[in-house]
């Protein structure tokens, strides 16, 4: 009588292998949609943020069983949790919570579009992402150009008539003023780096072309916003993105820092940081002293609210209450502690910076460690570069003005964040899941069944 084998048992598939969520494109798509009903609460019914909080909250608890895990799915997710926790802290601690709760939804779109921009480290999308930043910064210098309110006189060589030349007009609904320059600069100044790398870089031809254009277009923009701080920090992250991409570029910019120099001392330009700085509508004729005040009331409310904060966009009526200002008049609008450190600790006290400086040294941390790991791709090294020249021109910008006040404008500068993690993150993806269980039962091996049929024939 032949032998008869018993059928394998197999274990029946997890019911997340067939989890939707896995996919890290269907996670930003559905986070995408979430993210209007955060930034534009003010104009939305009541509950319409509180059950876009709910669908994130879902997506997090589909995401995490799908790849069967609660923690690290960013290499930030420690800052992260702090931040989120001290939001509500930040909301109960301010004296207005009318004007706190729409930027604390517009901060929770900020991290929820970080940590889906995050998760496409693997994504197919990704190698597209330098089409994507270049046709992004296109959009937005078409919009910056239309809805900007360009003028002033802090770079000589551009004359005020000219910009009776520039079309505009466009008035977004949200923002009836029209947008300030210094934001305006500091956002196109974040598209700028990533053009002016994927340009140098030895990439195919029609990128490069376009990537040439962008940068040319940018840069007039730039100059027209008349952004000091925008400036300085592209002059800051220039040099640093071209000698890390070649070091052969050293000797072309200490060339170029000594005939500026040069011409500086024979034409006897003041290089103080008051003079560069200039005078500003808003912190009048000494920019610089006018900001050192804001800087001097903001480490005073950190000192007042060190674990708290004063809440979010708390900064300017906590001021005028308790911190009266002097040089800058009674009137004056300036928003913001014009740091985005000090605004920060103000804002959700040392809990809440300390959340943003681990970030922004994470951030830091895997840029570089990306950049030196992909010197055989020329293509996407360009790229990381140029997302380490964005993050340098937001740094050094946030020494002097704080564009993340604005919360529309924060919603890129997190994109870009978001982006880094994603693009820095080594192409070999690790296994999600972990492997199926073995069968019960394992199916007889042939050597097994060769054993039997020679016992079979001794009996």
């Amino acid at each position: 009588m032949p032998a008869v084998e018993l059928p394998t048992r197999l274990s029946p598939a997890p019911f997340w292998r067939g989890n939707p969520l896995r996919h890290a494109e269907l996670l930003l798509a559905l986070v995408g949609l979430l993210t209007p009903l955060w930034l534009f609460s003010t104009y939305l019914p009541r509950p319409a943020p509180w059950i876009a909080l709910g669908g994130l909250f879902l997506l997090f608890l589909g995401r995490s069983l799908a790849l069967r895990r609660w923690h690290g799915h960013t290499p930030a997710d420690a800052a992260l949790l702090l931040l989120a926790l001290t939001l509500p802290v930040g909301l109960w601690a301010s004296a207005d919570r009318g004007v706190s709760l729409p930027r604390v939804w517009a901060f929770v779109a900020n991290l929820a579009l970080f940590w889906a921009l995050a998760a496409q480290a693997h994504s197919r999308w990704l190698r597209h992402a330098p089409w994507g930043l270049l046709l992004a910064g296109l959009g937005l210098a078409a919009a910056l150009l239309l809805g900007t309110n360009f003028g002033g006189n802090k770079l000589p060589f551009i004359q005020a008539d000219f910009y009776s030349l520039l079309p505009g007009g466009w008035r977004p609904f949200w923002n009836p003023a029209g947008f300030n320059p210094n934001l305006s600069g500091g956002l196109l100044a974040l598209f700028w780096a990533p053009a002016v790398m994927l340009t140098l870089a030895p990439t195919r031809w029609p990128l490069r072309l376009l990537a040439a254009f962008t940068t040319l277009l940018l840069t007039a923009l730039l100059l027209l916003a008349q952004s000091r701080g925008a400036l300085l920090g592209a002059a800051i992250a220039l040099p640093v993105m071209t000698v890390l991409y070649r070091r052969r570029w050293l000797w072309v910019w200490l060339l170029l820092l000594a005939v500026g120099l040069t011409w500086a001392w024979r034409a006897g330009i003041s290089l103080s940081p008051d003079t560069l700085l200039g005078q500003s509508a808003v912190l009048g004729a000494s920019s610089l002293q006018g900001r050192i005040e804001l800087w001097s009331r903001a480490l005073y409310i950190l000192q007042d609210f060190a674990f708290t904060g004063v809440g979010l966009g708390m900064v300017q009526p906590v001021a005028n209450l308790l911190y009266p200002l002097f040089t800058i008049g009674p009137d004056a609008q300036f928003l913001h502690a014009h740091n985005i450190f000090l605004q920060t600790g103000a804002e959700m006290g040392f809990p809440g910076l300390i959340a943003h400086l681990a970030l922004y040294l994470t951030l830091l941390a895997l840029l570089l460690a990306a950049i030196r790991r992909t010197a055989d791709d020329p293509q996407r090294q360009a790229l990381l570069l140029g997302l380490l020249g964005a993050l340098l021109i937001f740094l050094v910008h946030g020494c002097f003005e704080v564009i993340t006040y604005a919360t529309r404008a924060a919603i890129v500068v997190w994109a870009f964040f978001g982006l880094i993690v994603a693009a820095a993150t080594p192409l070999s993806p690790p296994s999600p899941l972990p492997p199926s269980p073995p069968p019960l039962l394992s199916p007889p091996s042939p050597l097994r069944r060769a054993e039997r049929r020679r016992g079979r024939g001794m009996r």
